[in-house]
């Protein structure tokens, strides 16, 4: 199981108003005069330091150190029992969820007794593996002890620069930087947390782009909501999972990625491989498709005033229905082979024999790598639902090999061809023009006047020949490069 390790005060626990509480309780027990107590914007500027550090500072004036800060402590566990709030809205549910695919540790610079009170407000003590106080360590070397000998991803949700402070030894550690918490100006991190509900999405997210990376060592580069991931491929980076929550804050993003791909060229955005979500539109930003690559004009415009250059580009072409030249009656598969057509929830049958086709035919694919057919499946049964599909199916003896994959689009303006596939000993102009002529007799049943071919190379020029001359629009699409000239 993967590790999400937490931060107590400030991601878990707001207990500002207790340390408001205990502060002014101490200096009446202690008889500090009233001239020398200093208000709220003094204590709380003290949040996050260890007690015995706190207790040097925060009152000069109190004869005894000792009892300043056992009083300090007293007053502030009596106060948050009484006046439970953490963050959340219910965090034992939170926590309840999270045990069921995390270990979950605590670790604070709180004594013992501030977490336990944090224990008996919440509710959560039975869903964590394990915890560190500044009793037993500090916070890097209670990390060390909780992923020491652990390879896969671990989490460290928390509020302030010394907490990504302490793992900067780990590199397997991500920091998830708790945005709402009371460090407003911490400036690193690999994910922004806005609110602690938020966060089993955030997991959720990261496991689905690990599964894509298959393996491969990366690393996120995030400005506020905003951020990239960074893939090391040996030879290049590429740079993916791009998330543009607000394009100010994409310059600083891409001035990371630059940043730390020193030396090698980067190319994206690519999200693992040519299996997943990958290049960014190059114009007609208004016109949506299904499915579609995210980004916008002012995207794509930082990348470009950053230095970044379009090093591959695709197209997607919307051809008026003149179809009927080919003659297709004329056209006879040769002997041993057969076509068929599906449609809907048949389609799913014939999944297995799609993936391994197109595993052969795209192996050789620019960002080709290979991926398990469960994971094939998941992306096909999250996408099917969304439209209703058709398959042209071509076998030979038996064995399918070849389809051509294509829908309604959504909004009814044409019939969309997503992907055609032949097994290469078996490609020639009469299975190619038997995919094309069922395909033709689905666009005419069902009234449409054009046929959308989407995200064509635009170095492939084979099925863009059959539609020359009735172009109605395109759309481009494009990978970018940036080379450091260092």
């Amino acid at each position: 199981m993967k590790k999400v390790i937490f931060d107590l005060d400030g991601t878990l626990w707001e207990t500002s108003e207790g340390y408001v509480y205990s502060y002014n309780k101490a200096c009446r027990q202690l008889d500090i005069p009233a001239d020398k107590i200093r208000g709220r914007e003094h204590v709380l500027s003290y949040l996050g330091m260890k007690l015995e550090e706190l207790v040097m500072t925060i009152l000069p004036e109190a004869p005894d150190k000792m009892v300043l800060g056992q009083l300090l402590l007293t007053n502030v566990i009596e106060y948050l029992l009484t006046h439970p709030q953490t963050f959340g809205k219910d965090i034992r549910q939170l926590f309840e969820g999270l045990s069921k695919k995390y270990e979950i540790y605590i670790i604070s610079n709180c004594p013992r007794p501030f977490l336990e009170a944090f224990y008996t407000v919440s509710g959560v003590k039975p869903f964590i593996t394990g915890d560190n106080t500044i009793e037993d360590s500090d916070k890097s070397e209670a990390i060390k002890k909780f992923t020491n000998g652990y390879a896969d991803s671990a989490f460290l949700v928390g509020d302030s620069p010394a907490d990504y402070g302490s793992i900067e030894n780990h590199r397997n550690v991500q920091f998830v930087y708790a945005a709402y918490g009371y460090c407003k100006n911490c400036s690193t991190y690999n994910y922004y947390l806005e609110d602690l509900d938020s966060l089993p999405g955030i997991l959720a997210g990261m496991e689905s782009m690990e599964r894509a990376l298959n393996g491969a060592p990366y690393e996120v580069v995030c400005n506020k909501g905003t951020s990239a991931t960074i893939i090391d491929k040996g030879d290049c980076y590429y740079f993916g999972f791009l998330n543009v929550r607000n394009v100010l804050d994409l310059p600083a993003v891409i001035d990371g990625i630059k940043a730390r791909c020193k030396g090698k060229a980067v190319l994206g955005p690519i999200n693992g491989n040519s299996w997943y979500t990958y290049r960014l539109p190059l114009n007609e930003f208004d016109y949506k498709l299904l499915p579609d690559c995210p980004g916008d004009e002012a995207t794509l415009q930082k990348f470009l005033d950053a230095g970044f250059e379009v090093a591959e580009k695709y197209i997607s072409t919307v051809t008026s229905h003149n179809m009927d030249k080919w003659g297709f009656s004329q056209i006879q598969l040769p002997e041993g082979y057969e076509a068929k057509l599906v449609k809907g929830d048949e389609c799913y049958d014939y999944l297995e024999e799609i993936f391994q086709i197109s595993s052969r035919c795209f192996e050789g694919h620019l960002f080709y790598e290979p991926i398990d057919y469960d994971e094939f499946r998941a992306m096909y049964e999250r996408f099917l639902p969304m439209c209703s599909p058709y398959l042209v199916l071509i076998s030979y003896q038996g064995d399918v090999i070849g389809y051509n994959f294509f829908y309604p689009d959504p909004e009814n303006r044409f019939m969309v061809l997503k992907t055609t596939a032949i097994e290469k000993e078996h490609r020639s102009r009469a299975v190619l023009l038997k995919l094309i002529e069922l395909t033709n007799n689905v666009v005419l049943e069902q009234d449409f006047d054009q046929l959308l071919m989407h995200f064509q190379h635009t170095k492939n020029i084979m099925l863009q020949s059959y539609f020359k001359g009735t172009v109605v629009k395109q759309k481009e699409y494009g990978v970018l490069k940036y080379e450091s000239a260092e």
